[in-house]
């Protein structure tokens, strides 16, 4: 029986997807630390420091298949080290002469920190690819609302009108800026690590830069310019900025969870074979979007363990690596559900435009007060109109009179105002403001990307 929601049966496709799961799981896990075994041997039979028949042989033998995994957890149990039970693994299905030559010249976490940072990379790849799958979503649901009017709402409260395609734009190009610190970052996040007992190479002496250097090359991962055991800034980084995408992921879903309440009703998620509850058959309960906003309350809170990672002691502190083993395939699990449940929301998004406009007429021509205010600030003042318009809106809701009427009566209004004038002031359409031409730029940037970035 699993104890984590991660590992459920029944849960765990809320939780993360299966790509990701194979990302993490215990063998692709020990995979990577042997595919750093396999590598270092190969980088060093390359410098004469070990033979090129022990090299190829660790290299044919690092396969997690050939292993006996329960004899590996056992030894891990008695020993308290995960790369020691691995090594001795290897060696016991290879020939006594290449096996002396495992793991030369290196410590546990050279193989840990440097198999992690391949998983990362994978993971990377995985965000990023749903990252631009969902931008697309966005694109698609901006071009074809450009000009769909809604109200803009400031504190909870109708603004002026807006489009909802300039909602998701806004949203798109957000999501944009999130692509492009992934991307800056990705050189600066994947570096590997190779240094020996405390980082100085000192196993190796001065050929185990050279070492070093033909490792990275070999598992496509920079080399750090100093191997510190203890530099977790890189890490730490990198699940910061899924925190951060975490949080635009979530602010659209709460979005568009608020724009499915009953009173409001301008979308709702898609509804193929849902149930929204077992006692009230009528209700379309948001679940899908509610699940975007509670994965990202999970996920940023590894930003905790992800800011200590980086806090380390001496030059190695158990006490800060191994809290890796825990948040970081957790944080990469959780943005994994996050784009994969987001995407389906957005590509199954039932918009309501009738219901937009009939909610913006509900103000009665309120939400056109700032280009009232607009029309008569040059012939009176801007603070003389302002107070004008203010006493005229309360005036409407205290009496539910619409304020299209209550400013048609009024003298100041119809003396500075022609028909056609006041008439143009209070048409809701035309108080989009630039909101397609934003939406165009922003989608047109989308385009540009797509087409020019090099994936």
């Amino acid at each position: 029986m699993s104890s984590t929601a991660f590992d459920s049966f029944y849960f765990r496709d809320r939780f993360g997807t299966a790509a990701m799961r194979a990302v993490w799981d215990d063998r692709r896990t020990q995979q990577r630390w042997l595919d750093v075994e396999a590598a270092l041997a190969q980088a060093e039979a390359e410098l004469g420091i070990i033979p090129a028949e022990a090299a190829d042989e660790i290299a044919r033998a690092a396969r997690i298949d050939r292993l006996d995994l329960q004899a590996m957890k056992a030894e891990f149990d008695a020993t308290w080290n995960p790369v020691v039970p691995l090594v001795n693994a290897l060696r016991q299905v290879i020939s006594p002469t290449a096996g002396r030559y495992v793991h030369w010249g290196a410590t546990s976490k050279n193989i840990f920190d440097t198999g992690l940072m391949l998983q990362i990379k994978d993971a990377y790849e995985l965000v990023l690819d749903d990252l631009d799958a969902l931008a697309d979503s966005l694109a698609g649901l901006a071009e074809e609302h450009r000009d769909t009017v809604m109200a803009g709402r400031t504190h909870g409260q109708h603004a002026i009108p807006i489009t909802f395609g300039f909602k998701a734009a806004v949203w798109l190009d957000e999501v944009h800026r999130q692509q492009e610190r992934l991307r800056e970052a990705r050189p600066r996040i994947l570096v590997g690590e190779f240094g020996g007992a405390v980082g100085t190479l000192a196993s190796l002496g001065p050929i185990g830069l050279e070492v070093s250097q033909r490792l990275m090359e070999k598992l496509e991962l920079a080399e750090p310019v100093i191997p510190v055991k203890t530099a977790g800034d890189r890490v730490t980084e990198f699940v910061l900025l899924l925190c951060m995408l975490s949080a635009t992921l979530g602010k659209i879903a709460q979005n568009i969870y608020n724009l499915q309440q009953t009173d409001i009703d301008e979308v709702t998620e898609f509804t193929e074979g849902k149930v929204g509850s077992s006692a009230m058959p009528h209700k379309q309960n948001p679940v899908a979007s509610g699940s975007v906003v509670f994965l990202g309350r999970l996920l940023r809170s590894n930003a905790g363990p992800a800011l200590d990672y980086t806090h380390a002691e001496w030059e190695d502190d158990h006490r800060q690596g191994e809290t890796a083993w825990q948040f970081v395939p957790d944080a990469c699990l959780l943005m994994s559900a996050q784009l994969e449940t987001l995407r389906r929301v957005l590509d199954g998004l039932i918009v309501k435009p009738d219901n937009m406009l009939r909610n913006l007429e509900r103000q009665q021509g309120l939400s056109c007060s700032e280009a009232l205010l607009m029309s008569l600030a040059d012939p009176i003042g801007r603070d003389t109109a302002h107070a004008l318009i203010t006493k005229l809106s309360r005036e409407a809701l205290a009496t539910g009179v619409a304020f299209s009427e209550i400013v048609a009566a009024d003298p100041v209004v119809t003396k500075h105002l022609s028909g056609e004038e006041l008439a143009r002031a209070l048409e809701l359409p035309s108080q989009v403001g630039l909101a397609g031409m934003f939406v165009d730029r922003v989608v047109a940037r989308h385009r540009g990307a797509e087409a020019s970035e090099p994936r």
